[in-house]
């Protein structure tokens, strides 16, 4: 359900409109079929990697994205070397996504890490053992934050922001100012590490904090850089932390009901579409990996789902034939395949007729008849005997 446009009305408190939008999704994961849990997982999988790259500085396109992810192109032309290791980088967050306690989270990072075909990092060996520590660091911070007994996370979000806002790793880095042609201006890269927080947020707010699924919030810890020389910047901190806190949270919660609603739309279409489809199970896996996480190569198919390569042609003909996927081939002729419902084309008669053989109650209706035959002749068998 849509939220009522009253809503968005000013004179709503930002706290009131979070507590409004918490609500609906505790409502939408109550209800949530196996199929739409799964689609989240994968979709929180892939916004957490999109999030980590970006806030560490690096440009690209999603579907520059999910090339490299297949090992088909590298991540960006204009890649710098002051940057932390995109693959590392990634690697770390599959890595620490499959500890999740929420398990489907983590079965889905299991199979996307067997996916992760991305090339090889030049520089990126020193970058591991950063980015661990990185994580590390989130993991002792969050820890530390004082737990309460209330049920609603505004409290405990605020305490977040606040211990982040202190951490020498996580804090908002003082604009510098750059000199150009005797014209001072402030420079901001942008870059920051705070997605390690965000990937443990869903823990530290499930379930005790109103929040139903330890589920990522990717986005959420956003700290505006401080102004240069601002001598009450540390003062300011915790008195700033709570109303940042508040909208990042209703941002976040946002993101996350939208992630819903799409799910249920896309979970509803492929069930609907394979209803009729003897299979084992592997076609709607497949499609929803696709809907959830994006666009995926015949390899990485092959790990995601765990079958042969003749296996991967047969389910994804069968997406092809419901009109769930569509395949198209990459720069160096890689086959891939998308999520992309749309009308099937419609089959041929064999194809009907090969199917309704196929139905329970056809090969009842052709068992009986082989046993009346049988029956007819065994009768006609013993009266040419006897005479």
């Amino acid at each position: 359900m849509p939220l009522d446009p009253a809503c968005s009305s000013p004179q709503l408190e930002p706290i009131t409109l979070c507590a409004l939008v918490l609500g609906r999704i505790q409502i939408g994961i109550a209800r949530a079929s196996d199929g739409v849990l799964q689609w989240l997982a994968a979709r929180s999988i892939r916004e957490s990697l999109l999030a980590a790259l970006r806030q560490e500085g690096h440009a690209f396109t999603e579907e520059r994205f999910f090339a490299w992810y297949a090992g088909l192109e590298t991540l960006s032309d204009g890649a710098s070397s002051r940057l932390r290791a995109p693959r590392a980088l990634c690697h770390a967050v599959l890595t620490e996504l499959r500890h999740s306690p929420w398990a489907v989270l983590a079965q889905s990072a299991e199979h996307l890490q067997r996916a992760f075909m991305a090339p090889s990092d030049f520089h990126g060996g020193a970058d591991h053992e950063e980015l661990h520590s990185v994580i590390e660091e989130a993991r002792a911070l969050v820890s530390a934050l004082a737990r309460s007994d209330e049920g609603h996370p505004f409290h405990a979000v605020g305490l977040l922001f606040e211990g982040a806002m202190k951490s020498p790793r996580f804090a908002r880095e003082e604009r510098c100012l750059n000199v150009v042609r005797g014209i001072t201006a402030d420079r901001d890269d942008g870059t920051n590490c705070r997605w390690a927080l965000d990937i443990l947020a869903g823990r530290y707010l499930a379930p005790h904090h109103g929040l139903p699924l330890a589920v990522p919030l990717p986005g959420l810890v956003s700290l505006p850089a401080a102004p240069h020389g601002a001598e009450d910047f540390l003062a300011t901190d915790a008195a700033m932390a709570t109303a940042m806190a508040i909208a990042g949270l209703h941002d976040a919660f946002r993101r996350l009901d939208h992630m819903l609603e799409q799910a249920e739309r896309d979970v509803a279409v492929i069930d609907t579409r394979l209803r009729d489809r003897r299979s084992s199970g592997r076609s709607r896996e497949l499609a929803i990996f696709l809907a959830g996480f994006g666009s995926l190569s015949g390899r990485q198919i092959e790990q995601v789902i765990g079958v042969s390569r003749p296996g991967v042609r047969i389910v994804t003909s069968a997406l092809e034939a419901e009109g769930l996927a569509i395949a198209h081939r990459s720069r160096n002729a890689a086959r891939v395949y998308s999520f992309a419902p749309h009308d099937a084309p419609s089959r041929p008669a064999q194809d009907c007729l090969s199917e309704l053989a196929l139905t329970s109650s056809a090969i009842d209706e052709y068992e009986a008849s082989m046993q009346a035959i049988d029956g007819l002749l065994r009768r006609s068998s013993v009266t040419g005997l006897s005479d």
